[in-house]
């Protein structure tokens, strides 16, 4: 069985993950503290939104707006600016960079859980869900256990007088054999 809707949130996953990746690279710049271009700081902002965007996406369709996680977008408004690096406090790098790589498990891990629904829906047969639909309903089971009836009803209206006349012609066959051996040796029986 195949949902277009999972196939969907998968790949969305899957690119919420490269641009995730492509964030670890300005962080890890930025650790580093080696200078940014302006055109460097415009794409960063550019990413940030680009994320923000898509992880609200993410929120919305997978988990319909429940159990939200927001380490991404906390991790996001830590870092304004690629100049901010600078002005970061002593261990904030170290704090920043642990909630990359948990957010980052978790991306993967969700990833593993949409990918797993999939090989379970992929072993379904389409046929034998909707049949289970289908026989699964009680009017559809009434229906057919009164189809059931009148078909027998209508067989037995058919197979009943034909037993009968074989019945009968039975009896008159016998009842002439009899009739016949009698005759030839001249007894009589009851």
């Amino acid at each position: 069985m195949r949902d277009r809707r999972l196939e969907k949130n998968i790949e969305r996953v899957e690119a919420f993950i490269e641009r995730w990746k492509e964030l670890s690279q300005y962080l890890d710049r930025g650790f580093k503290r080696e200078p940014f271009t302006p055109e460097e700081e415009a794409g960063f902002l550019d990413l940030k939104s680009a994320i923000a965007q898509e992880h609200e996406v993410l929120q919305t369709t997978i988990s319909g707006g429940t159990d939200r996680d927001d380490k991404a977008m906390r991790l996001l408004n830590s870092v304004p600016s690629l100049q901010s690096f600078r002005e970061l406090p002593e261990g904030m790098a170290h704090k920043i960079a642990a909630e990359w790589h948990s957010t980052y498990m978790g991306l993967h891990s969700l990833l593993g859980r949409l990918q797993g629904r999939k090989i379970q829906l992929a072993s379904i047969s389409s046929f034998g869900m909707g049949m289970q639909r289908v026989f699964g309903n009680p009017l559809v089971i009434t229906l057919i256990a009164v189809a059931a009836c009148y078909g027998v009803y209508k067989v037995a209206e058919d197979v009943i007088p034909a037993v009968v006349r074989f019945k009968t012609e039975l009896a008159v066959k016998q009842q002439t054999a009899r009739e016949h051996r009698e005759q030839k040796t001249g007894e009589k029986r009851p």
